[in-house]
Formats: structure tokens, C-alpha cells, sequence
């Protein structure tokens, strides 16, 4: 007689593959791109996900409505988004483009006041706008919000636009349009078969970009038709020298890793937020971007010295020199924040910036001009900080005969 224990398969249970952290895999990814994204050659590829589609529970998407108010058969099986929009027109609007563009334009207006909305809209594009190494950037996105928090006045939406294109400063390649120029919105099938054609200069940057850089899309499916034709276009002329892009993908199935693999696009499991979070994670250790504590004290310090500034009046030589030297933190104050905020300079500048500025004081002192004096000790005395990362406090005086800052005024004189 068999013994019941044998007949039961002995053979261990296969241990389940760990879920990886999101966190943990926005870091290891940081750390792959991180000399590709110091160099500058990262450009950027947001999609709709990164804006004003970022999935919210219970909230429709834009598709979602086009979808409702065009009476779409709900038995059918779901249509790709350009065909959805010609849906759409040629069902409510009689094949024209006003009622679907009048539609767009009242859901990014919801995103553009203030409110939770619009924090979500910009949660990934403010954050990456101040990160100084990533200077290029591409989005079918219609919505503004890119280019706003990137400071860009002038994206590249049609050929003639090229005309402006300069190396030296960030610039956003807009393939399907923006909202801003109605005329111009990439959305129905029709829009899709038609836009290569009518921009081909665009599509050309896109493809030299392709070609050259790596890159990493964030909220952006990658099903677009124009998308893959170029994509295909690139890697059947490189083969096995196209660049590895990479893909930000918190749901990404095994199958669709597989798929985007053979193509030359990696997914990465985690989302736009970790990863930006984890990028100036690693920079702020690098000491190469400056930490929201040093942030927040520059902030502090001018509001303070704004506040000191206009209380006082010229009439002293004590006011006069303090006036010129609060002139001088003011002004460079601003230039830090504001060109932090907008990434527009690295810590290489900024350093250079106190090199120039030490050396127009001590031309300064040498001609013995006691207001350039003053105004320039401002600039010295701010950027030394930013430069060094230290929040030592700001003295808000200068005195004119020691020509040094000072606490107070000189003796006699009053706010």
C-alpha cells in the first residue's frame, strides 16, 4: 500500500518575483542617466500623463468626455484617441474642428486656475524646470504648462518657428500643436495623417534629437502613429548604434517591457514624480543644485531687506551706502532665485558669476568709489553664501567709512 504523503508532489513552492520599489527604482534609474543628463544630452518627452491627464480617481479623462458627448457606441471596442476626435467632429460637429478645440480649451482653462488642479498639472513640470541640465524638451502636449514653467516664450510649434531656435537657451518641440494656436492642434486621425506633411521641419528636429540624445518619455503612451514612424525611421537607419531611451511607466506589464525592449525603449516601473524627486535628490548631494533650506532663506532674506530698503530714506552718507549695498543683495537675490527657479544657470555659472563680481570690487576699491563699493558688496555677499550653500545670516547695513556691512546704521542715523 502507498504511503498518502507520497502521493503529494514534494517539489518546493517557486518563490514569487519581489515587487520592486517605486522609490528604490526612481534611484537606480537616477543613477543610469545621471552622466548622460550631466553632460546634456537628455531631452525630455512628456505626453498629456504629465500634465493635465495625470490619472485621478473619479475623475474623467479628456478622452473619457469626447467619448460621452460623442455618443460613442459603449459596445464597442475602444478607438485610439485620433480616431475618438474625428469621431467626434464628423458626429457633433459636421466634420469640423470648432466644437472638439472649444472643448480642449475649456479643460486646460479648468488647470490654469489656481487650485489643487493646476498643483497637479505642474507637479512634474515645475520641479523639472529647475533641474539646469536638461535643456530640451519635447511634448505632444496641447496645454501651456511646459513651456510656462520652463520660461520658454517662444516653443517650436510650426516650421517658421525654427527660425528662433538658439542652442544656447532650453527650447520645447510642440509636434501636435498648442491650444494657444488653435489652427494648429494635432487631434483627429485626419490631423494625424496631415501633420508630418505640414511641418516637416519640426519632424526633422525631432528625428536629428532621436538620432543624438537620450531620451526618456514621462506620461506619454508611445502608440501615436507619427511617433512610431519616426521612431522605426531612426532605429531601421542606426540598427544597433541608436541610442537606448527609456520610458517612465508606473504600470508597465512584462509584456509591454517586452514589446518596447525590441524596440529600444526601456520602461521603467516607477512615476514622473519619483523620479524628478530622486534626480534632485542625487544633485542636491553633488552639491550641484541648491537644497529648498538654502532656497527658503535667500526668500527670507530678501523679503527682509525689501522690507529694510523701503523704510529708509537717502539723506546720510550711512543711508546713502546702506541703500546702495541693499540695492546690491536685492539684485543678486533676484538673479539667484529666479534663475534657479527657471534652471537657467549651474553651479559652474553661478561660481564663475562670484569669481566676475570679486573682481568688480576690488576695481571698485582701487578707484576708491564708495557707492560702486557698497552695491557690489551686496552681490559678494550673496553669492558667496549661495555658492558656499551656507545660510549665515545677511547683515542688512554698510557701514561707509569702514566700507564693510554693518548691523546697524552708523551712529545718528534712523529708519
Amino acid at each position: 500500500m502507498t504511503h498518502p504523503n507520497l502521493n503529494r508532489t514534494s517539489r518546493p513552492k517557486a518563490r514569487e518575483k519581489p515587487i520592486e520599489n517605486p522609490v528604490a527604482v526612481a534611484e537606480s534609474f537616477v543613477s543610469r542617466i545621471y552622466e548622460d543628463m550631466l553632460r546634456g544630452i537628455c531631452v525630455i518627452f512628456a505626453g498629456a500623463g504629465s500634465t493635465t491627464e495625470r490619472r485621478r480617481q473619479g475623475t474623467p479623462s479628456f478622452y473619457d468626455q469626447v467619448k460621452e458627448k460623442s455618443g460613442y457606441p459603449s459596445e464597442a471596442d475602444a478607438p485610439s484617441f485620433p480616431v475618438l476626435m474625428q469621431y467626434f467632429c464628423d458626429h457633433v460637429d459636421g466634420g469640423r474642428h470648432n466644437r472638439l478645440i472649444t472643448e480642449a480649451i475649456s479643460r486646460i482653462e479648468h488647470f490654469c486656475a489656481q487650485g489643487e488642479e493646476k498643483w497637479l498639472a505642474m507637479s512634474f513640470t515645475e520641479p523639472i524646470a529647475e533641474i539646469p541640465y536638461l535643456n530640451r524638451f519635447v511634448t505632444t502636449n496641447w496645454d501651456p504648462f511646459l513651456e510656462r514653467a520652463l520660461d520658454v516664450l517662444v516653443p517650436m510649434v510650426e516650421d517658421r518657428d525654427l527660425a528662433f531656435w538658439d542652442d544656447r537657451k532650453r527650447q520645447v518641440l510642440k509636434i501636435h500643436g498648442c491650444i494657444t494656436r488653435p489652427y494648429s492642434v494635432v487631434a483627429t486621425q485626419s490631423d494625424y495623417d496631415a501633420c508630418m506633411k505640414q511641418n516637416p521641419l519640426i519632424f526633422n528636429k525631432l528625428k536629428d534629437l532621436m538620432a543624438t540624445k537620450t531620451f526618456l518619455f514621462v506620461g506619454y503612451s508611445m502608440r501615436d502613429a507619427d511617433f512610431q514612424e519616426v521612431w522605426n525611421g531612426i532605429t531601421a537607419t542606426l540598427g544597433h548604434f541608436t541610442k537606448l531611451a527609456y520610458a517612465v511607466d508606473f504600470d508597465a506589464t512584462p509584456e509591454a517591457v517586452s514589446f518596447w525592449k525590441e524596440r529600444g525603449i526601456e520602461l521603467v516601473k516607477t512615476s514622473d514624480i519619483l523620479f524628478v524627486r530622486a534626480l534632485r535628490t542625487r544633485l542636491e548631494k553633488k552639491n550641484l543644485i541648491p537644497s529648498e533650506k538654502l532656497l527658503e532663506f535667500m526668500r527670507r532674506a530678501r523679503r527682509q531687506v525689501a522690507s529694510t530698503h523701503a523704510k529708509m530714506g537717502q539723506e546720510s552718507h550711512g543711508k546713502l551706502a546702506s541703500a546702495m549695498y541693499q540695492d546690491g543683495l536685492l539684485h543678486a537675490l533676484g538673479d539667484v532665485l529666479t534663475s534657479t527657479a527657471l534652471g537657467l544657470k549651474t553651479k559652474e555659472i553661478f561660481e564663475s558669476d562670484l569669481s566676475r563680481t570679486k573682481q568688480t570690487l576690488e576695481e571698485m576699491r582701487r578707484k576708491h568709489d564708495p557707492i560702486e563699493i557698497a552695491y557690489w558688496t551686496g552681490w559678494v555677499e550673496v553669492l558667496k553664501r549661495f555658492c558656499q550653500r551656507t545660510t549665515a545670516p545677511i547683515l542688512r547695513h554698510f557701514h561707509p567709512y569702514r566700507a564693510r556691512p554693518s548691523k546697524k546704521l552708523v551712529k545718528g542715523d534712523k529708519l
